[in-house]
C-alpha cells in the first residue's frame, strides 16, 4: 500500500492492510447510507431528517477521502492533494449553484406570469356591463 499523499510504497503495509482499509470504508459507508434512509423513513421532524442526512453525507465524504482515496487529514498532506480536493469542491459548488440559479429563474419565468394574467381576469368580473 502506498503512504497517503506520497506515492511511496511502504513495505510494512501488506495487501491485507489495504483490503482491511477498503472493507472498513465500505462498512462505514453502508452504515451511513442505511442511517440516511432510516431517517427519511422515520417519523422524525423534517428539520431533524435533513440534519441527519447532511451529517451522514459529510461523514460519507470524509470516509471516501480517507479510506478509498487515501487522503490523509494530518499535517503531512501534500499541496497537490489539497489543491485537487479544493478544485473538485469548487467545480461541484459552481455546478450546484448554477443548477439552483437556472431552476429558480425557470420557476420565475413559468409561474411569475400566472399572477399577472390572473389579475385582469379577476377585475373583468367586477366591471359593470357596458351598453
Amino acid at each position: 500500500m502506498t503512504k497517503p499523499n506520497t506515492g511511496e510504497v511502504n513495505p510494512k503495509d501488506t495487501a491485507a492492510h489495504e483490503i482491511r482499509s477498503y472493507a472498513t470504508g465500505f462498512v462505514i459507508s453502508l452504515i451511513l447510507t442505511i442511517a440516511a434512509f432510516a431517517a427519511v423513513l422515520s417519523d422524525l421532524s423534517p428539520t431533524l431528517k435533513i440534519l441527519i442526512i447532511c451529517i451522514a453525507a459529510l461523514l460519507q465524504v470524509t470516509t471516501h477521502l480517507r479510506n478509498f482515496l487515501h487522503l490523509s487529514f494530518s499535517g503531512n498532506q501534500s499541496r497537490e492533494d489539497l489543491l485537487l480536493v479544493l478544485f473538485s469542491a469548487s467545480l461541484l459548488s459552481i455546478m450546484a449553484g448554477g443548477t439552483i440559479w437556472i431552476l429558480s429563474d425557470l420557476h420565475g419565468r413559468m409561474h411569475g406570469d400566472q399572477a399577472a394574467h390572473a389579475e385582469p381576469a379577476e377585475h373583468s368580473h367586477n366591471r359593470a356591463p357596458e351598453d
